[in-house]
């Protein structure tokens, strides 16, 4: 009998220790795994940087001016505590113009808080290069981690994904377009939700939350969201067994969105119906589709590489052959290739401009839709790969696993090549490179903020886009005698020395809702091609003030949107700390049990 005491008390002692060495490896791996996106994007991007990161060398694109003069404008607005939502008078000249106000508001102020703690615009673009890599590598492993994708490939895919397109595009062109891309990813978990409504019901309040945090950082990438979403969204509804409340808790999700954006549509409803606004420079979108036929050394702007294409090749016919076997890989390959088609040079752009020319201002550029196509056909690679490997045996995982290492090197090789291409001729411009590398902020944007970009500014009479840019170069970007500075209310005031009483236009714009005061005295300006005001002057010292008046709806609007987010945020809080407690819970209760198991 003490034998058999001594035998069953010796079971529950082992039981124990084994139930705690499996707590505690389940805690580690549980861990690891969450982890494990964060670190693997973390060293892509280190890699990738190396060029920037050697060298602290700033990189100035096509669009780097006009962002960065956003930034700078909330930068400061914050540092001096005098905010202006719509006119800016820090960036942008600064002339009065508007474009945070609709152009990602809310993240236009993330990004401008950020800066004011990066010691340099060379610090700063290197933050934004490893903050976008985490956003879409942490979103793209979630998605796959959503389809059930092994995590060994999950890995790969979501590495080739942050090296081809507009990720890897904005350390070179400060293109906006990346951070669209960035959230896409977690645009198409939404999208999962939706495709399987008929097993487990989407959830409206995170489609709602996610498609309004897109809208706060890019408008554009807004709708190629809501694009994307809609052939799942079909799709679920067709499948669902309960299609009345699928669709009710898809307006709860708009109606959510609207809330959580009121700021953003609110400021377009604010300018548009009362301004003439230019619209952003028109581009062929014939010309900047993406040239199937020309594969490029990497995969951006309007090329692709070989081995990238080659890729997309083998999934269409993986899924030619097995479209009845897997609804949600047919689903994403077949829309990817859908709109790689709508993105190519196979899709009749041509015959579209020249009948609705509205699409090369807007629209711009087709190859935007990579955007979409990346993370769906990527998404749909990983699902391939990891039915082969329980299907076929793992020779076959590691073939395909090989195959895609393979590109991961040829698509970062390429990359690298091209940052230190671009540092290298970056070197060039000394004085720039002392600039960015410079503490003071204000001295890259002195020198270098006149964008030519016309983007939002108002018009007397609708004119072409290139026009209005060449008119921003000779006449807004005016600085000579002219002293401009950001005073308290959200004013911007111009001051200028004269020596007879002729009438001058100043380098200023002016909307609808704009005052101007000159030398104490309201007054209401004849405008130019631009709304630049012509105003009297005297003898001496003139000084005029400028200012927006914000229209007491918008001000409620925005009060919505901020109460919105906040609101969301306490629901957010509570219940991941909800859910904390509730795992916490469950280990302890295991741990409990182990332990009586082992007393018994």
């Amino acid at each position: 009998m003490f034998f058999v005491q001594i035998n069953h008390t010796g079971k529950g002692f082992l039981f124990l220790i084994f139930r705690e060495i499996k707590l505690r490896k389940y805690s580690s791996l549980h861990k690891l795994f969450y982890g494990l996106p964060i670190i693997f994007s973390i060293v892509v991007a280190t890699i990738f940087l190396l060029p920037y990161l050697i060298t602290q060398v700033g990189i100035s694109g096509a669009d780097t001016v006009f962002h960065f003069g956003r930034f700078y404008d909330t930068a400061q607005q914050i540092k001096n505590h005098n905010f202006s939502y719509f006119q800016m008078n820090y960036g942008m000249g600064p002339n009065g113009r508007i474009v945070n106000a609709v152009y990602g508001p809310f993240f236009a102020y993330l990004l401008g808080g950020l800066l004011l703690i990066s010691k340099s615009w060379v610090q700063f673009e290197i933050i934004l290069v490893y903050i976008l890599f985490l956003i879409e590598g942490v979103g793209m492993y979630r998605l796959s981690m959503k389809l059930k994708i092994s995590r060994s490939v999950a890995l790969l895919v979501t590495t080739l994904l942050l090296l081809t397109g507009y990720i890897s595009y904005w350390a070179r062109s400060t293109s906006f377009q990346a951070w669209g891309a960035a959230l896409m990813p977690y645009v198409l978990i939404q999208a999962v939700d939706l495709f399987n409504d008929r097993n487990k019901h989407f959830n409206w309040i995170i489609l709602g939350v996610t498609i309004a945090i897109v809208a706060q950082v890019h408008m554009l990438g807004t709708f190629l969201s809501v694009l994307a979403l809609i052939p799942f969204f079909i799709y679920g509804v067709l499948h669902t067994d309960n299609k009345k409340r699928m669709w009710i808790d898809a307006i709860k999700a708009a109606f959510l969105c609207a809330l959580l954006t009121a700021n953003v549509w609110g400021a377009y409803l604010v300018l548009y119906p009362t301004n003439k606004i230019a619209t952003p420079l028109g581009f062929s979108a014939s010309s900047t589709a993406v040239h199937l036929l020309w594969v490029g050394e990497i995969s951006t702007w309007v090329k692709i590489q070989e081995v990238v294409l080659i890729l997309f090749g083998l999934q269409a016919v993986y899924i030619l052959m097995n479209f009845r076997k897997e609804k949600i890989n047919t689903f994403f390959t077949v829309e990817g290739l859908i709109f790689l088609f709508l993105s190519s040079d196979f899709f009749p752009w041509a015959f579209l401009e020249r009948h609705f020319p509205i699409i090369d201002n807007y629209f711009q550029f087709p190859n935007r839709l990579t955007i979409i196509i990346f993370p769906l056909l990527f998404a749909g690679m990983g699902l391939t790969i990891t039915k082969l490997q329980n299907t076929n045996g793992i020779q076959i995982g590691i073939l395909a696993k090989v195959l895609l290492i393979f590109v991961i090197l040829s698509a970062l090789r390429a990359d690298l090549r091209e940052n230190i291409r671009r540092v290298n001729d970056s070197k060039g411009n000394i004085v720039q490179t002392q600039q960015m590398r410079d503490p003071d902020l204000s001295k890259f944007i002195i020198q270098n903020n006149h964008p030519d970009n016309p983007d939002y500014l108002p018009l007397k009479n609708h004119l072409q886009s290139w026009v209005v840019a060449r008119l921003t170069v000779s006449l807004l970007n005016n600085d000579n005698g002219y002293t401009r500075e950001a005073i308290p209310g959200g004013k911007l005031r111009v001051t200028w020395d004269s020596d007879n009483n002729q009438n001058r236009v100043l380098p200023i714009v002016m909307y609808s809702q704009s005052k101007l005061s000159v030398n104490g005295k309201k007054t209401n300006p004849k405008l130019n091609e631009i709304c630049m005001p012509e105003v009297p002057t005297k003898r001496g010292k003139n000084v005029a003030i400028l200012l927006f008046e914000t229209p007491m709806i918008f001000k409620v609007l925005l009060i919505v949107a901020i109460v919105s987010w906040i609101v969301v945020g306490i629901i957010g809080i509570k219940n991941f700390i909800d859910y904390l407690t509730k795992n916490t819970n469950l280990m302890l209760d295991i741990k409990g049990k182990g332990q009586n198991n082992a007393s018994n």
